[in-house]
């Protein structure tokens, strides 16, 4: 057999972000985001039925950093 998680996980997340005017409708923006969806540990069988045991602690949590260039069209009433 092998290892299945099918239940609901929630977790959470926190940053923060600037954007600035480079010039005319061009922007830059930079993000930065922490996340962590909690512990875990997995446990099976190596073999399916018979055989050596394995044990997995997953941890998933993370970094994101996010940078970019935005062009702000004209017209649209904004």
């Amino acid at each position: 057999m092998d290892a299945r998680d099918q239940s609901f996980r929630s977790g959470w997340t926190a940053g923060g972000g600037i954007e600035w005017v480079l010039s005319g409708p061009w922007t830059a923006k930079a993000e930065y985001l922490y996340y962590d969806l909690g512990s875990k540990t997995v446990s099976g069988l190596a073999g399916g039925v018979v055989g050596p045991t394995y044990s997995w602690d997953l941890d998933t949590h993370g970094n994101i950093v996010r940078a970019g260039v935005n062009y702000r069209f004209s017209g649209f009433g904004y």
